[in-house]
C-alpha cells in the first residue's frame, strides 16, 4: 500500500516546495520501498514539470510513498504519467486490473509496466471518471488531468483506503492521513466539537467528518473534480448505489450456493500479488473462511500459508483453540502474539499518533500487534475477514432487530421458531443467552448513564445513531450498517494499524459485487435457529472445520479490556484523575470519576461504562499528542 500527498494552489499563493515533501515523508511507513514527488506549472504551451525554488510559482505538487506489491520494478514508480498529460498518485489495489488491461489493450493502449497504477491512468483517459465504476478494489487517489486543467479525487466504494482534503483561500491539500496537514502553512489544529462529542458519547463518528474541524474525508464511493482555474471542488459525484439492490433470493440453499461461488472468485482476485500473502486469522467464522479458501485456491502448489493471531492464554476471550483448528486443517504456518497492558502503555503514544484520532476500544490495539507480527514475519500482504458481519447483518443486535421486525409484522410463529429451533440439537442456544445482554445494551443506548460528553456549554445537539437505526426498514438498515454504522470506523482503524507496519490489508468480503449479491438475499435467509450468517455456514460447510462451523462465541481480535481497566491499568487511571490534563478543560472530571468507580465496582461487568472510560482516557491522550485547540 502507499501514502499520497498533493497540493493545488493558485500561482500567486506562496507555499514552500519542501512542504509537500514533509507531508510525503510524515507517512514513510505507508511506503518504505520508494518515494517521489513532482511539481508542475502552466504556461501558454501547457503544463510542464518545474524545479521549484523555496518560493517558486509552481501550481500543482504531487508526492508518493510506495509499498511495492505489484510490479516491484522502477516501472511502478509514482507520481506516474501516461501520455505526458495525465499524472497519478495512488494508494490501493484494483484487483481486476488484468481484465481491464486486456480490454484497454484491444482499444489500442500500450503499457510499459505490469502495475495496476498504469491501468488506472489508461482507464481514466478512455472512460473519464466513469472508470471508477469498473474498478473492483480499494483506492484513494489523485489524478491530474492536464488536458482539461483539473484534478480528480476518488475513493473506493466503502472508503477502505483513506483520502482527506484541507483547504483555504487559493490552496487545497490532499493526503492519506490527517497528520500530514500539520506541515501545511496556515493549518489549525481545531477540534470539531460535534464530532468529538459523538465519539465520546457513543464511540461512533459520522463518516463525513473528522475530529479536526477543517479536515474532511473525501466521500467513500465518489469522485470530485477540482478545476485548477478556480480551485473550488465541484459537486461530489457518487458512483455506487447499493440501496438500489432489489431482494430476490429467498431460498437459503440458493443464497448459499451463490455466495460461496462469488466469495471464491473474490478471494482469487485478492490473491494477486508479486509478494507473499498471508492471512489475519482470529479463529472466527469470517477469517477462517478466508483462510480455508486461500488454501483451496492455492491447491498445495505453493509454500504454506502464514497466519497471524492474537491470543490471551487462560482468558475466556482467547481464540487459540479455534485458530489452531484452522491451522491444522490447512497445514498453515501460524504466528501468535499476546498483547498486554504494560506493552499497551509503552506503545500508546505511537499507537494514537498513527491513528490521527482516538480509537474506540482496546480491540484496535490487538490488531496493531497482529500487524506488527505480520511485518516481522516478512509478509507484506494479508487477507482478513473484515466485513463478513456487515455483509450478513451478523451482529447479535442485528439478529434481534430482525426478530423485532417479525414481532411488528405479526409473524409470531416464525419468531417462535427461531427460539425453539435454537434449543434443538442443531440450533444455537446462545440466542437465548443474549436476551438479557441485549435488553441491558438497548437501555444503555436509549438512556446512557454516566457517559462522558463535552461540557454542555460548548456543544450542540448530535443525532442518536441508534434511534436512527430503529426508524429504517430492513433493507435500508442493512445498507446503513455497511455504509455508515460499523464499517467506516473499523476500516479506518484497520488501515492505520496495518500501514503503521507497512502491511497491506485486503478484504475479500468487501468486494462490491459480493456486497450487492448478499444485499439481494432476503432477511430470512440470513438467520436460522439462533445461527447468524447462515449463507456462509451453509455455503462453506464442506470447507470449514466443524469446530468453526458450529462455533457459538464471537470475538475477532478482542482483548480483555475490562480486566485491563480494572487491573494493571487502574493505577494509571487513578493517577490520571488526579493530574492536570487537557481533557478536564472539556469534560467534567467528577462525572468521569463516577464512571470509573462504577466500572471498578462491577469489575467491568457493565461494558458500556468501561468503554466510555477508555474513550475518555484516549481522547485526553489525543488532545495532548496533537495539541488540539478548542
Amino acid at each position: 500500500m502507499c501514502g499520497v500527498a498533493a497540493i493545488l494552489k493558485a500561482n500567486d499563493v506562496t507555499c514552500p516546495a519542501d512542504t509537500l515533501e514533509r507531508m510525503r515523508d510524515e507517512v514513510s511507513y505507508r511506503g518504505p520501498d520508494d518515494l517521489g514527488s513532482i511539481f508542475l506549472s502552466r504556461s501558454r504551451s501547457g503544463w510542464a514539470e518545474v524545479m521549484p525554488q523555496q518560493q517558486s510559482d509552481w501550481e500543482v505538487g504531487l508526492a508518493h510513498r510506495r509499498l511495492s506489491i505489484l510490479d516491484l520494478t522502477a516501472a511502478g514508480h509514482q507520481p506516474m504519467v501516461y501520455g505526458g498529460k495525465f499524472w497519478l498518485v495512488y494508494n490501493g489495489e484494483v484487483y481486476n486490473f488484468v481484465e481491464l488491461r486486456t480490454e484497454l489493450d484491444r482499444l489500442g493502449y500500450t503499457f510499459r509496466s505490469s502495475s495496476d497504477s498504469e491501468v488506472i491512468l489508461a482507464a481514466y483517459i478512455e472512460w473519464g471518471p466513469e472508470c471508477f465504476r469498473r474498478f473492483r478494489g480499494m483506492w484513494g487517489l489523485v489524478i491530474l488531468d492536464c488536458v482539461h486543467n483539473q484534478a480528480i479525487l476518488s475513493r473506493d466504494r466503502l472508503g477502505i483506503k483513506p483520502l482527506y482534503i484541507w483547504r483555504q483561500q487559493g490552496i487545497i491539500a490532499v493526503a492519506s492521513e490527517i497528520k500530514q496537514f500539520l506541515h501545511m502553512p496556515g493549518f489549525s489544529r481545531r477540534m470539531d466539537i460535534e464530532a468529538a462529542n459523538e465519539y465520546l458519547r457513543t464511540g461512533y463518528e459520522t463518516p463525513g467528518r473528522t475530529l479536526f474541524r477543517d479536515v474532511e474525508p473525501v466521500k467513500a464511493g465518489s469522485w470530485v473534480i477540482i478545476p485548477l482555474d478556480v480551485l473550488r471542488p465541484m459537486e461530489v459525484q457518487e458512483y455506487w448505489n447499493p440501496e438500489r439492490v432489489k431482494v430476490f433470493v429467498k431460498d437459503p440453499d440458493e443464497a448459499a450456493t451463490l455466495f460461496q461461488n462469488k466469495l471464491r472468485e473474490c478471494v482469487r482476485l485478492h490473491l494477486r500479488s508479486d509478494v507473499p500473502v498471508g492471512c489475519a486469522l482470529s479463529g472466527g467464522l469470517d477469517s477462517s473462511s478466508i483462510a480455508v479458501l486461500i488454501k483451496t485456491l492455492k491447491n498445495g502448489h505453493s509454500d504454506p500459508l502464514h497466519t497471524f493471531t492474537s491470543t490471551f492464554p487462560g482468558d475466556a476471550l482467547d481464540e487459540r483453540e479455534y485458530a489452531d483448528a484452522v491451522v491444522t486443517e490447512i497445514n498453515a504456518t501460524p504466528h501468535f502474539v499476546t498483547p498486554d497492558p504494560v506493552a499497551f502503555l509503552e506503545d500508546l503514544d505511537r499507537f494514537l499518533w498513527i491513528h490521527d484520532e482516538p480509537v474506540g476500544s482496546l480491540q484496535m490495539y490487538a490488531s496493531y500487534c497482529v500487524a506488527r507480527l505480520t511485518r516481522e514475519a516478512g509478509v507484506p500482504v494479508t487477507l482478513n475477514g473484515q466485513g463478513g458481519d456487515e455483509l450478513f447483518s451478523g451482529y447479535w443486535q442485528c439478529y434481534f432487530l430482525y426478530l423485532r421486525e417479525l414481532w411488528k409484522q405479526g409473524q409470531l410463529l416464525t419468531l417462535a421458531n427461531h427460539f425453539t429451533g435454537a434449543l434443538m440439537g442443531s440450533g444455537n442456544p446462545a440466542l437465548l443467552g443474549q436476551i438479557p445482554f441485549m435488553i441491558r445494551r438497548y437501555r444503555a443506548r436509549r438512556k446512557p448513564s454516566l457517559q462522558t460528553s463535552l461540557r454542555k456549554t460548548t456543544i450542540g445537539q448530535t443525532a442518536n445513531i441508534f434511534e436512527e437505526i430503529l426508524t429504517l426498514d430492513e433493507q435500508s438498515r442493512r445498507v446503513y450498517e455497511i455504509r455508515n454504522m460499523f464499517l467506516p470506523r473499523l476500516l479506518k482503524w484497520d488501515d492505520r494499524n496495518s500501514m503503521a507496519f507497512s502491511v497491506e490489508g485486503r478484504y475479500p468480503f468487501l468486494d462490491h459485487e459480493l456486497i450487492e449479491l448478499c444485499l439481494s438475499f432476503a432477511p430470512q435467509t440470513l438467520y436460522r435457529h439462533g445461527w447468524t450468517k447462515y449463507p456462509l455456514r451453509l455455503g462453506l460447510k464442506n470447507d470449514l472445520p466443524s469446530k468453526i462451523l458450529r462455533r457459538r462465541s464471537k470475538f475477532g481480535f478482542e482483548v480483555p479490556q475490562d480486566k485491563w481497566v480494572c487491573g494493571k491499568l487502574r493505577p494509571v487511571l487513578e493517577s490520571w484523575f488526579g493530574s492536570d490534563r487537557p481533557v478536564w478543560n472539556f469534560i467534567e472530571r467528577k462525572s468521569a470519576r463516577q464512571m470509573a468507580e462504577q466500572t471498578w465496582k462491577l469489575n467491568g461487568e457493565r461494558a458500556e461504562s468501561g468503554q466510555a472510560l477508555f474513550r475518555t482516557f484516549t481522547f485526553d491522550k489525543w488532545l495532548d499528542l496533537f495539541k488540539v485547540q478548542f
